[in-house]
């Protein structure tokens, strides 16, 4: 591999993919991005003679995802200054793994450095409270045969297949894309050429993909799931910032009786539509604690008189406290509350048992998990592992980052095996068969009525996924283990 000493052209390639990388998720989400941003980042960190040189990096990636995120999300100014110099530092140090060990490697072992590292990387920044939130896997749901992958190894191998494309090209490129890397009497060996090898890789995950959606049941049994949202006057989680004082609670009460009475008249409306199964976006019923029970039995009666399955989701006010009691409520065609399920994954303080829950229905199993929740993959393996069958989200985003944070939930269910209606407060929500195929969409601000009503298949089918979950992942971890002790080897030998 050829470095230059000053960085002429190479402006342009870093350029470009900075430009990229200010369109993958968030405020503007285009899943092309995804493949193209690593391309000329890589190409620019390979082509540098001096170590330092590639931190020109850092004020560029900041800078374009600055720009992808500021206003998106309900963050606090100094978050969104201080988060856009924190996202791009994983894929600095995975950009420097792979200028260190690529040109060390021969053949289709340095064109597996950049992606190994990448999805170990992105699997242990799944476990902070980021989640797979930056994850280039979770931009891909538009792209549905390839998204298809995440049935077998979940996101990890859409993630491994972006990086790997980049490298390959990169590898390519190197060589004057004279394709012909390695040859063996006369012929290109597969095994050896990383082009041919990606080529028929990539061939397999989009016939696979292209196969798996042609043959999904065309006559699957379907239930009516209706998502219901109405719309706040203000945050009420800022009560929460205040430690949830009673007297504070009782400044709103009428306006968030208001609330709860218009949400029973969508709920209404939403079974006259159909619907067995109701449930409402996140936080959108807000209960003081002295007012729970008769909230609970106001819902029983509801979902008691209508012969439905109905899961409010509630904001529970407990006095003298901070904690989120964000939750759904479960209720049975015959008004007992079945389950509380409260959310787990939040950047506000918790008081969860972190077990989703689940139900056995005449449609299913039916399950809950909360907006943030579902960029947990491995949180989500609970309800893979309980052989859900359709799960119910209740979400709030916001207008900037709509409808990309919706789609992550769906591959989700893709995982997983099981449908996913994610009804969502200020923004898009959608409802997909665990095939990732949509079947309802709605955009909260292109309409006044907030009912979106949609036919779920009432059973799902299990995955590889979500038997063996991050396996994956783990053979990633493995194999850039090898690639680091093959590369430090060689470079002894050389030495």
């Amino acid at each position: 591999m050829k470095r230059t000493n000053g960085i002429g052209s190479d402006l342009l390639w870093l350029g470009l993919g900075s430009v990229a990388y200010a369109f993958i998720g968030w405020r503007w989400s285009a899943p092309a991005a995804a493949w193209i941003a690593p391309v000329f980042l890589l190409r620019f960190f390979r082509n540098q003679e001096k170590w330092h040189t590639p931190l020109l990096a850092l004020p560029c990636l900041y800078a374009a995802f600055l720009t992808n995120m500021i206003g998106a999300w309900d963050l606090p100014v100094i978050a969104q200054i201080v988060l856009p110099a924190i996202v791009p530092l994983p894929l600095i140090l995975v950009l420097y793994i792979d200028r260190a060990l690529s040109p060390r490697l021969a053949g289709i072992g340095s064109t597996l450095v950049f992606p190994a590292t990448y999805v170990t990387v992105d699997y242990f920044l799944g476990f902070t409270p980021l989640g797979t939130l930056f994850s280039t896997g979770s931009t891909q749901f538009p792209f549905s045969t390839v998204v298809q992958t995440a049935s077998i190894t979940g996101i990890w191998g859409i993630s491994f297949l972006i990086a790997w494309f980049a490298s390959v090209v990169n590898t390519a490129w190197e060589n004057d894309f004279n394709l012909k890397l390695s040859q063996g009497s006369g012929r290109i060996l597969l095994i050896r050429n990383p082009v041919a090898l990606f080529a028929v890789t990539a061939l397999l995950v989009i016939t696979y993909g292209s196969v798996r959606i042609a043959t999904a049941p065309s006559r699957a049994q379907t239930v009516g799931v209706a998502g219901v949202t109405v719309e706040h006057l203000r945050d009420y989680w800022a009560l929460l910032d205040l430690g949830t004082p009673k007297e504070e609670v009782d400044k709103f009460r009428s306006e968030i009786r208001a609330i709860e009475d218009e949400l029973f008249r969508q709920s209404t409306r939403a079974v006259q539509a159909g619907a067995r199964i109701v449930f409402w976006a996140e936080g959108n019923g807000v209960v003081s604690e002295d007012d729970l029970e008769r909230f609970i039995s106001r819902s029983g009666e509801f979902a008691g008189t209508n012969g439905i399955y109905f899961a409010p989701a509630i904001l529970e006010l407990r006095y003298g406290t901070n904690l989120n009691y964000n939750e759904v409520l479960m209720f049975t065609p015959e008004g007992e509350l079945a389950f509380t399920y409260q959310k787990t994954k939040s950047w506000l303080p918790v008081d969860s048992d972190g077990v989703i829950k689940t139900i056995e229905t005449p449609y299913g199993t039916l399950a809950a998990a909360i907006c943030f929740d579902l960029d947990f993959p491995g949180f989500l393996r609970q309800a893979a592992k309980a052989g859900t069958d359709i799960m119910l989200v209740p979400g709030y985003d916001s207008e900037r980052i709509r409808p990309f944070h919706t789609e992550p939930a769906l591959i989700r269910g893709v995982e997983g095996g099981y449908s996913v209606v994610r009804q969502v407060n200020e923004g898009t929500s959608m409802a997909a068969d665990h095939y990732g195929v949509v079947l309802a969409r709605q955009d909260y601000f292109m309409t006044q009525d907030r009912v979106m009503v949609a036919a779920v298949p009432i059973r799902g089918a299990r995955t590889l996924y979500g038997y063996l979950g991050d396996w994956f992942a783990y053979v990633c971890i493995l194999l850039m283990i090898l690639l680091a002790i093959l590369g430090i080897r060689n470079a002894a030998r050389r030495n």
